[in-house]
């Protein structure tokens, strides 16, 4: 619930999404992990999974910020 004022957004949501986002990422990471352990895929999509995990974060940033700039 937002601080009467309305000077600070629900940090709820927030925290949810984010939450959502990460427990994602661990899972898809594990899934990877496993796959590249069983030689199902080879090493190198394992070793570019990082470089995808910033993209993804910095588009959730960009969607957050851009959601709450048209709240207001």
């Amino acid at each position: 619930m937002p601080i009467p004022n309305g000077m600070f957004p629900d940090l709820r949501d927030i925290l949810y999404k984010v939450a959502i986002l990460f427990g994602a990422l661990i899972v898809i990471y594990g899934v990877l992990w496993l796959l590249v352990n069983l030689g199902v895929i080879p090493a190198l999509v394992a070793a570019v999974f990082p470089q995808i995990v910033l993209i993804l974060v910095g588009i959730f940033i960009i969607y957050v910020a851009y959601n709450k700039r048209n709240m207001y």
